[in-house]
């Protein structure tokens, strides 16, 4: 069996390193291992105490915090450095469904040896994240075949190099949940395998290292044709991500919602924010090129402005909006995993950071340089900031670049 952190073993043997959560006993037995959708647990039996029980396996956010708990009656047991999601006594996970959404099984290359990564869940950036890790299993480990666990809606995005897709047609919130169908289906591809791994798909991989071309087929903006190209913005502008004008403006609209009067104002808000922040923009480059993409109904924006925005999604629509990406030197938008993909094509991204979103800067920006570029290429402003001070910060991604990276990229001192 590998002993590498970037594998946990469950066949011929299941993961055991930790104590037994009752009465402190090393190494307890691996019964069986649970894949219940967005969960990759395992049940195991205490030697010592008898104690049956099911836990967390240390993959995606649950590595820092692993939930065990008695399988008799649920009681929780709560890891030493912090109490975990408590997810098994949510209502979602009380009646297991039987489901298998459509699952297609996609074999590309038999092996016998493989290593699983399970991307179903219940938030759009959280199996983003987590897909992305394929791609370090792929090249650093060809001996190994790579299994990905994918909802039917990022199939798209599966890298070329994989062994096999077990593809699941499994809406985002059907993830939140005991999903008995799933765990059976992979129970049943067991026997298949002489030696299993799970992969913990770290939910933040080195965005430097991730080549996005290999997961969308679309080569991102170079950021050395920043300056030849005609300048070329992108906004996401969605109904459920919105830009409020003030503090006042964002209380009134969450007041009207709970009346459930006037639904569209903040939206019709946010695209006047939209519109004023490209007019401002053309102000100051005339030449420049705008699309605007994002959930919401298209219309309503400044002459010449390419609206890709639709209520329905399609693999063909992702496509465009990441062409739509690679095309820009800049991408705007609110915080959120709609700036995933974007920063993952464009060179650059003005981002509107709301105040409760302090502590989660930068997770959705997929950073492509691992110098002071950063700085520079990733801008984040206040969650009322002004279509002046958004349009600011665009124009000078243009009009500073070029002395900004001699500054920083040439003209430096290295020590030898």
């Amino acid at each position: 069996m590998l002993q590498d952190r970037h594998f946990i073993p469950l066949k011929p043997e299941i993961f055991n390193a930790f104590n037994c959560p009752e009465c402190g006993a090393p190494g307890p037995e691996g019964v069986r291992v649970m894949v219940l959708g967005k969960q990759t647990a395992a049940e195991y039996a205490c030697q010592a105490c008898g104690l049956a029980f099911v836990r967390d396996l240390p993959a995606g956010f649950t590595i820092d915090l692993p939930l065990a708990w008695r399988l008799s009656d649920k009681h929780p047991y709560h890891p030493p450095n912090g109490p975990a999601e408590d997810w098994p006594a949510y209502p979602a996970y009380q009646v297991p469904s039987t489901a298998r959404y459509n699952v297609q099984r996609k074999v590309f290359r038999e092996c016998k040896r493989i290593v699983v990564l399970n991307t179903i869940d219940h938030l759009y950036g959280h199996v983003l994240l987590k897909l992305f890790n394929a791609q370090h299993y792929i090249d650093k480990h060809p001996d190994i075949g790579l299994v990905v666990i994918v909802p039917k809606m990022f199939e798209w995005l599966v890298p070329d190099g994989v062994a096999e897709s077990w593809v699941f047609d499994i809406k985002l919130k059907e993830a939140w949940g005991w999903n008995a169908g799933i765990d059976a289906f992979v129970s049943e591809q067991w026997g298949r395998f002489d030696e299993i791994y799970l992969a913990p798909g770290y939910s933040h991989p080195e965005f430097t290292e991730i080549n996005i071309e290999r997961f969308s087929r679309v080569k991102p903006f170079e950021l050395t044709a920043f300056l030849a190209e005609t300048p070329h913005i992108t906004m996401v502008a969605r109904r459920d991500r919105l830009w409020y004008r003030s503090a006042f403006s964002k209380l009134v609209h969450r007041g009207l919602k709970k009346l459930r009067l006037f639904p569209d104002i903040a939206v019709w808000q946010q695209d006047r924010l939209v519109a004023r922040t490209i007019k401002r923009v053309r102000k100051a480059m005339p030449q420049a090129r705008f699309t605007v993409v994002g959930l919401a109904k298209p219309g309503g924006l400044p002459a010449h402005v390419e609206d890709l925005r639709t209520m329905r999604m399609d693999q063909e629509t992702e496509l465009k909006w990441c062409r739509a990406y690679a095309a820009s030197q800049v991408v705007v938008g609110v915080h959120g995993s709609n700036m995933i993909l974007p920063t993952a094509h464009a060179a650059g991204c003005v981002e509107i950071l709301p105040y409760d979103r302090y502590g989660n800067i930068v997770q959705d920006i997929s950073v492509r340089y691992n110098d002071r570029m950063q700085l520079f290429m990733y801008r984040f402003t206040d969650e009322f900031a002004s279509p002046r001070s958004v349009a600011r910060h665009v124009v000078s991604m243009f009009k500073d670049l070029e002395v900004y990276r001699l500054d920083n990229q040439v003209n430096i001192f290295r020590s030898e």
